[in-house]
């Protein structure tokens, strides 16, 4: 394959034509290849498999997570006689017995019944009063959303109430009869990306066309977010110019204080996480930032009051300050202090930090798993002045049920639930063991398996990896995974190579558009370890990864077939050169690079595997999969890396669902096929004698 000047403008592609999502002929090319994948694998074995995902999935003891607000904990639930789901909500007092006692605000299956419809809730934002909800409505998982006013007292949608169409839209409220919202209607509305460009102030009784406009964007910038701080004494809106992916320039409009009223750019560097939710100003930046005689570490937590901030401040405290092996992945302002939420060498802590007479320091809350992650959210509290009390503390572990805790800043955290054991876990072992880059970086990755120190022969094993975007992979219980893999006495590998986030932003720096190839390479260092230490061979190891990490694993068929027995590619990126012309891929440059710039495509060409495909040496198996209502990565990745692969005569399957979006998701039926015929592909390829 070769490619023109501009290799984005598919000139030299033969396969265009399977970008057309709706395409007659694309269409059936993808029926036709359903088909055959699912006569190869869909045998009893597959069945059975499939059987035991949807009765995880739909188990009546799981945990019913809850988001709460004002009074009520909400909650949305599937289960076999809801497929879509059910929104609801109880009371804290109902939540901590064994069977809640529900109230149903809708119910997505009987919505659909009614207007003909596939709908999935994508979410809802209560008004102030907590009486009426912005609820977003997906079309079978799309990242496009309707947006519809609702009323919790009647449990019905507001006639003439605030309604928006299907697009890529956020909304909040300002108060009771006015929102804020972005939505990507049109060409004028949207960026480049296909994102929303301008945020606009909507009053209630007006025309949607006649809301007022009150922050704009470039068209060539990502996206125009916003944000709305209700706190009482606190109100705020802050704005964000997405400059692309990992920069943004920050506004923020205070109602109080000094500079109340007035919209003012926060002098902060544009790569950086921030929040202000009281007084305080709180941030970390992504590179080390020089401010006076002070610099704030790249991944270092750091404060300031807000109003001495906008006026010129900047003797900043550090409240957490990364070490090589200790990272902050989030924090939250509680009445309590800062509630940080740390990865110590990819395990899970949670400390609480305070300001006293001499600084900042911070304290571990007891009694908290170890070799979990941990993670920690408001319950409620965005009603209170002084910042909430309440917070809700999720552990899990591989081999480790989930739990949730309530904790209210004294003693122990109180236990609220605990999810059913899915799988037979006798015996498993969990390792962290490391694999040396060719640089001699140490790639550290978990190994997960029945009596594993034990020893014995190479067993089938499955590598996982994502490795971009800041993405940390941290332990979270296998539920399907371990039903279907690791019951059978099989093994389950998961990397921390650069590109992700789980030794701070370093880390994701080290693997990013010239160097994007170094997460691939760290990657094909795990495989190699794997088999070096008689985990397993190349014959027994197969490799998955999603979305950026379906680019990941793509490239292990493309530069490292050896290393192989199988690969699952799940909703991928695998064409580089046209990723940015296809739904939401410009939004992915500062990522990749762009492959309309020369110089950045001599680099990108290396790490895309539609380019790289050859008939030139054997490939293992591939088993690549898509889905049609994915409006984030585009179906065309997947429908044009299999044809490609065929026409070399490589042995590939593939497989479509039509409803999922890219989570996939949506329908519990619908993931436990894309389940089952992933390990089915397994069984029959390194689980093969």
């Amino acid at each position: 394959m070769t490619s023109s000047g501009n290799p984005a403008d598919g000139a030299d592609d033969d396969l265009l034509w399977l970008e057309e999502i709706e395409g007659d002929r694309a269409v059936g090319w993808v029926e036709a290849q359903n088909a055959l994948t699912r006569a190869q694998f869909c045998d009893a074995a597959y069945i059975a498999d499939f059987d035991a995902v949807l009765d995880i999935l739909n188990a009546d003891d799981r945990i019913p997570f809850v988001h709460k607000s004002g009074d009520h904990l909400y909650n949305f639930w599937k289960d076999k006689a809801h497929p879509r789901g059910l929104w609801r909500r109880t009371t804290l007092a109902s939540y901590r017995s064994v069977t809640p006692d529900w109230e149903l605000l809708l119910d997505i299956d009987a919505l659909n019944a009614a207007e003909g419809v596939s709908w999935a809730f994508a979410g809802a934002v209560r008004s102030p009063d907590k009486t009426r909800a912005l609820v977003s409505l997906s079309f079978n998982g799309t990242d496009a959303v309707e947006l519809r006013e609702f009323d919790l007292a009647t449990k019905r949608f507001v006639d003439c109430g605030f309604a928006i169409p299907q697009a890529k839209t956020r909304a909040d409220w300002l108060d009771q009869d006015t929102i804020l919202f972005g939505s990507a209607l049109g060409a004028e509305d949207s960026t480049a990306a296909g994102y929303g460009r301008l945020v606009r102030k909507w009053r209630r009784g007006t025309p949607l066309d006649a809301a007022e406009i009150v922050f704009e964007v470039e068209k060539e910038d990502v996206a125009a977010w916003f944000s709305v701080n209700r706190r009482p004494t606190h109100e705020a809106v802050a704005y964000w110019r997405a400059v692309d992916f990992t920069r943004a320039q920050i506004f923020v409009e205070p109602q109080h204080g000094a500079f109340a009223g007035q919209r003012l750019r926060l002098d902060l560097p544009e790569q950086v996480s921030i929040s202000l939710n009281a007084d305080d100003l709180l941030f970390s930046p992504k590179e080390d930032w020089r401010v006076g005689d002070q610099t704030i570490a790249a991944g270092a937590l750091a404060v300031i009051g807000l109003d001495r901030f906008l006026a010129g401040a900047r003797d900043f405290e550090i409240i957490f300050a990364p070490t090589p092996t200790r990272s902050l992945q989030s924090w939250l302002e509680t009445r309590h202090g800062v509630m940080l939420q740390i990865l110590d060498d990819v395990r899970g802590r949670i400390e609480l930090a305070s300001r006293g007479e001499s600084g900042w320091s911070s304290r571990a809350l007891p009694d908290l798993p170890d070799n979990a992650s941990i993670y920690a959210e408001n319950f409620g509290g965005e009603d209170e002045p002084e910042l909430g009390r309440e917070l809700v503390l999720t552990a899990t572990g591989f081999d480790q049920p989930t739990t949730t805790a309530l904790w209210t800043g004294e003693g122990a955290p109180e236990l609220l639930k605990r999810a059913p054991d899915s799988f037979d876990a006798t015996r498993i072992e969990v390792e962290q063991r490391h694999a040396l880059a060719a640089d001699g970086t140490r790639i550290p990755y978990f190994l997960i398996g029945r009596d594993l120190s034990v020893g014995g022969p190479p067993r089938p094993t499955i590598l996982y990896g994502y490795g971009g975007f800041e993405v940390s992979l941290t332990p979270s219980y296998m539920s399907i995974v371990g039903k279907l893999w690791l019951e059978r006495g099989h093994v389950y590998a998961l990397a921390n190579i650069r590109g992700g986030g789980e030794f701070g932003p370093s880390w994701h720096l080290a693997s990013r558009k010239a160097t994007k190839h170094v997460a691939h390479d760290d990657f094909a260092a795990v495989a190699r370890d794997l088999a070096a230490s008689g985990v397993t061979t190349a014959a027994k190891l197969a490799c998955h990864g999603g979305s950026n990490g379906g680019l990941l694993v793509g490239n292990m068929l493309t530069r490292y077939p050896e290393l192989f027995g199988a690969i699952w590619c799940s909703v991928p990126l695998l064409d580089m050169a046209r990723y940015t012309k296809l739904l939401a891929g410009q939004s992915w440059i500062a990522e990749y690079g762009d492959p309309e710039n020369p110089e950045e495509w001599e680099f990108i060409r290396r790490f895309s595997p539609y380019h790289l495909a050859s008939g030139a040496k054997p490939y293992p198996p591939i088993f690549i999969t898509t889905n049609r209502t994915d409006d984030r990565v585009h179906p065309g990745h997947a429908r044009k890396m299999a044809a490609r692969l065929q026409a070399f005569g490589q042995p590939v399957w593939f497989d479509e669902t039509v409803a999922g979006g890219h989570s996939g998701a949506v329908d519990n039926t619908k993931q436990a096929q894309s389940q089952a015929l992933g390990f089915a592909f397994l069984r029959s390829t390194i689980c093969a004698d």
